[in-house]
């Protein structure tokens, strides 16, 4: 049905489609913003470590002094590190590799596809599957994270295409680089060999019984061809683990047992409907309906011992699930480590449906071919009108997430780069352009370039002990991962946004960090002492007491509610507690001002709230205090309303700052 150069012309104009619609999406995010970003913090890790290695020739994350196995994916490091030789600019980098590793996923899915539908004269089917891959709004934002994952994309549709044609040095090779590209690649090479063992020993036993009376193993399961590829891959999988031995003494990056560390705790129940739903809802309704299809009918044909084609891909998709379920039950940033499975996905989902609509057309019995055609071609449209929709839906989302990291990572770290000394020592949980674009040397909190932090993890202590030996100066800390509650930060992100990135001055004996459980029980006893419920909000903060006593928001809200009850010397003793720990805490401040009022000492409260507001005239909750000590204590709803208009004054300019 097609010619060569005209099949070469219909994939040149599929691939650029797909470089046009990340285009698209690209410079809807930067017409948006005004900058350039991506969606989350991790490209910038890879960037590091890039950067280092093209500046110092050392794999490492300062300059050429901290050498570490850090990087998940060296492989794409060392493109990274590859590609600063043609440009210094990061984000130009980042995108362009990243959507040249999805162009050439997107070659090998047509030609997994076409040789899969091949069989049945169904070439339109093939060339959908990679105008699929390439219109889904996962992969396009994947192409455009700044991450590893279209060439780990790229590389595992690598590997089953020379699987499938049986070409040992491709293989080898395409095996190889997988595992450089990110560790999971060792679930493939077991999908890989259940495949042979099966195509081998299940169904070539019953193709062979009635050939041969010789049913030797080597005669059963000829894997003659996979010599050069199992050398290829030994060898390079040897380098891989001889480099994380040198770099970090582990046979896996450092970010592998650190994720597992921080991450392989809780989600589990959870985990797989979040999973069903990411490869079910919306757009991928249809193709779901495929692959229920494809996989009944794959049943049938191991229950017939027939071959299975898309065995590998299967079995690849469901270790992925059973991998993550078990050790890193999150599913998250898009739920990008499971991105990996939709490609598999997609093809399965197709080869359901071409099963489906050539029974259809079979039952039917019109026009016999032209109506599997018709159907086909029905069923391929809904699906490219629903995948492109949904992209091009997800391109608000996209900016947004890119806004959402540029504001507390990528503004800390320039706000640290122009406000600390160079020898500044930053600990920070966050590590990508927090040493990107800061140049200060990170400690970092959770280990993913900091090995000897990985043991420590749980522990305050232990983590303040790291903190010491490694000489940290300031802290950059998301609040809802690591709060510091007795200093008062010396810059920070907007309050009345999720997750507050805010610096500290680190002092190793009086900086106090609290737990995240803690953390937790101060916002949820914040709520119920918000919606009126005194009792429970006390429960809870008694519970967070006994944790951390030295926690003095635990203090303060505990004298909320001993105030909301009216018992004011109780909330005096709660509000002094807070202060002698953080003797900054403006609450804590206006909480004293607020007894003062309650015990009819009203012109003492008012002048301790308008020092207040001399100390911190950008403060609002101070002119909001000050407007209802006037309002309920004074009866002047003139100067009330004057401090109220302050407020939403200073809450309007946090809003657009």
């Amino acid at each position: 049905m097609f010619t060569d150069r005209l099949r070469l012309v219909l994939v040149a104009g599929v691939l650029v489609l797909g470089a046009l619609g990340s285009y698209l999406i690209a410079a809807h995010a930067f017409s948006t913003n005004g900058f350039f970003s991506f969606p989350l913090d991790d490209p910038w890790i890879h960037l590091q470590f890039a950067k280092n290695l093209h500046d110092y020739g050392s794999f490492s994350y300062y300059k050429n002094e901290m050498v570490t196995a850090g990087s998940t994916s060296p492989l794409y490091t060392f493109l990274l590190a590859l590609g600063f030789f043609l440009t210094d600019n990061e984000m130009v980098l980042s995108y362009v590799l990243g959507v040249a590793l999805l162009l050439v996923a997107a070659v090998y899915m047509f030609k997994i596809a076409e040789r899969l539908f091949a069989a049945r004269s169904q070439t339109i089917v093939a060339f959908s599957a990679p105008i699929l891959l390439l219109l889904e709004m996962r992969m396009q934002w994947a192409a455009l994270s700044g991450m590893e994952t279209t060439l780990f994309m790229a590389l595992l549709l690598a590997v089953m295409y020379s699987y499938t044609m049986q070409k040992p040095v491709h293989l080898g090779v395409a095996s190889g680089l997988l595992l450089w590209a990110r560790p999971e690649a060792v679930i493939m090479f077991i999908a890989v060999a259940l495949d042979v063992v099966y195509h081998g020993l299940w169904v070539g036993s019953s193709t062979h019984k009635a050939k041969t009376k010789h049913t030797s193993l080597q005669r059963r399961l000829d894997l003659s061809w996979l010599k050069r590829s199992t050398i290829i891959l030994a060898a390079l999988t040897m380098l891989y683990a001889l480099f994380n031995l040198l770099l970090s003494g582990s046979l896996f990056p450092n970010t592998f047992s650190a994720k597992l560390k921080y991450y392989g705790i809780g989600g589990k129940t959870l985990f797989p409907s979040q999973v069903f739903h990411f490869l079910t809802d919306g757009h991928m309704m249809v193709i779901a309906l495929g692959i229920a299809i494809g996989l009944v009918s794959m049943v049938v044909d191991l229950l017939k011992r027939r071959p299975l084609p898309l065995l590998a891909v299967v079995l690849f998709s469901v270790g992925m699930f059973v991998a993550y379920w078990w050790k890193l039950p999150y599913l998250y940033q898009e739920g990008r480590y499971m991105m990996p499975v939709v490609p598999f996905f997609v093809l399965v989902g197709l080869d359901g449906l071409v099963r489906a609509t050539e029974k259809i057309a079979a039952l039917v019995q019109i026009a016999g071919k032209r109506t599997a055609w018709v159907l086909h071609g029905v069923v391929i449209t809904v699906l490219i009108v629903q995948f492109a929709l949904a992209t091009w839906g997800k391109r608000a989302e996209y900016a947004f997430m890119c806004r959402y990291i540029h504001d507390r990572q990528v503004r800390t770290a320039l706000w640290l780069r122009d406000n600390t000394p160079p020898s500044a020592v930053i600990g920070t949980h966050d590590i990508g352009a927090m040493a990107f674009y800061s140049g200060r040397r990170i400690a970092d909190m959770v280990g993913l370039v900091s090995p000897e932090m990985i043991e420590r993890i749980g522990s305050l202590e232990r983590l303040r002990q790291f903190l010491v030996e490694k000489k940290v100066t300031h802290l950059a800390l998301l609040r809802n991962w690591f709060e510091v509650v007795n200093q008062t930060p010396l810059y920070k992100t907007n309050e009345r946004e999720p997750e507050i990135m805010e610096v500290f001055a680190f002092d190793p004996h009086t900086t106090h960090i609290t737990s995240q459980d803690v953390t937790r029980a101060v916002e949820v006893a914040a709520q119920y002492l918000y919606q009126g419920q005194g009792q429970i909000a006390s429960d809870i903060l008694q519970r967070a007491l006994q944790v951390d006593p030295q926690n003095s928001k635990v203090h303060h809200l505990i004298g909320m509610v001993y105030l909301t009850s009216g018992r004011t010397a109780a909330a005096r003793a709660s509000f002094e507690t807070a202060l002698r720990l953080y003797p900054d805490f403006l609450e804590a401040q206006i909480g004293l001002a607020q007894v003062l009022a309650r015990e009819n000492k009203v012109e003492e409260a008012v002048e301790r709230l308008q020092t207040l507001a001399h100390q911190r005239p950008d403060s609002p909750i101070v002119y909001r205090a000050l407007a209802d000590v006037y309002r309920y204590f004074k009866g002047d709803s003139t100067q009330a309303q004057a401090y109220m208009e302050r407020f939403h004054q200073l809450i309007q300019m946090q809003q657009t700052q």
